[in-house]
């Protein structure tokens, strides 16, 4: 940062601690990324539920266990930054930098489920402050006016909503849009492809929304 004109410069924090304490930084500067980056493999033992949990979290999208796992470590950045911080907090641990991400991690997690969980009872008309009775009372409603449209009957949809109370708000919610003929909802006849094969087995009533099966 640069002072006024005839000022003495700001003194520069030199970063040789980080080789005192064998933390390995590569030649060309610490604010410079190494060309000659090369992958270890390290291995280590991980509880047969943690893994568990990890391989699903995988699943959500499509790399195996080791790469979420590699995913969750802090980069060469952060780390230079902890090392940094030491220089003004010796006694600064890793594991209490951890804990605040796993607190903000754990506070963005709960808040992304309290917001779809208040669409989700939007969706069948009640709400948070709504009963376990009045919400129950309200699926069975949703449900009830589903089935009962047989002009148009969705039923491979409503055979789906009646094992998943989540796609059934998102059913009911798409039928009535569809009902009040909202723009980009309509209920028309699809073709039914066997699961085996994949060949034509009829046509069923579907709800759609933009031209895809809700």
């Amino acid at each position: 940062m640069r002072g006024p004109p005839g000022a003495r410069p700001a003194p520069v924090l030199r970063f040789d601690f980080l080789v005192r304490i064998g933390y390995k930084t590569p030649p060309e500067g610490l604010l410079k990324d190494s060309t000659m980056a090369k992958n270890k493999r390290v291995a280590f033992y991980l509880d047969e539920e943690w893994l568990g949990a990890v391989t699903g979290l995988a699943g959500t999208f499509g790399v195996s266990a080791q790469e979420v796992i590699r995913r969750s470590l802090p980069d060469v950045a952060v780390s230079e930054l902890f090392f940094r911080c030491k220089i003004f907090t010796p006694d600064l641990r890793w594991d209490e930098v951890a804990d605040v991400g796993r607190a903000a991690i754990c506070e963005h997690l709960r808040a992304a489920y309290m917001a779809g969980l208040k669409e989700h009872l939007a969706r069948l008309d009640v709400s948070l402050e709504s009963s376990a009775d009045e919400v129950a009372a309200a699926k069975k409603r949703a449900l009830d006016e589903l089935q009962a449209d047989t002009a148009t009957p969705l039923e491979p949809q409503v055979a789906r909503a009646q094992e998943d109370s989540v796609y059934l708000g998102v059913l009911y919610d798409a039928w009535k849009r569809a009902k009040a003929g909202q723009p980009g909802y309509t209920i028309a006849q699809v073709n039914i492809e066997k699961e085996s094969d994949g060949s034509h087995a009829g046509q069923a009533w579907a709800l759609l929304r933009e031209g895809r099966i809700v």
